[in-house]
């Protein structure tokens, strides 16, 4: 009876994340069309002086982009049934990129010293938890990603 529980809650769960995963593939399109849409924007437009603002901008859509594409990488791991290390090291890599994205698009002159030491936080803790990860790799017998 429980191995038939657990047969049926993995097909549900299989069959959930791709659902989820169609969705965030449509995320990553849309993403990815605005990123592009705005670089033709910048690049077909007459002045070719870019503001820091539009760059931001920019960087904003292409590092979304690469996180919706991470987070598609995460859902399609647990629809073929992949789970452990690999996803943990997506995820990591996802909150690393959410942080760099953050640090990329604030304005520092509007933001307080305590947002900023907690965002050194994250990249102290985010960081240590990949490099150890990235040593445990190296010493151990731990699955790759394909």
């Amino acid at each position: 009876m429980i191995e038939l529980l657990d047969r049926a809650y993995e097909r549900f769960s299989a069959s959930i994340a791709a659902i989820l995963l169609i969705g965030v593939l449509v995320v990553v399109v849309m993403a990815a069309i605005s990123f592009l849409r705005l670089t033709a924007e910048l690049a077909f437009s007459v002045p070719t002086n870019i503001s820091y603002t539009q760059l931001q901008g920019l960087f904003d859509l292409l590092l979304g982009a690469v996180i919706a594409l991470e987070l598609a990488h995460s859902v399609h791991l647990m629809v073929v049934g992949q789970r452990g290390f690999a996803q943990v090291r997506i995820v990591l890599i996802i909150g690393i990129l959410a942080v760099v994205r953050k640090l990329i698009v604030i304005e520092i002159d509007e933001v307080s010293g305590l947002l900023l030491t907690g965002l050194a936080a994250a990249v102290i803790a985010l960081g240590s938890i990949f490099a150890l990860l990235l040593w445990m790799d190296r010493t151990q017998d731990i699955p790759k990603d394909d």
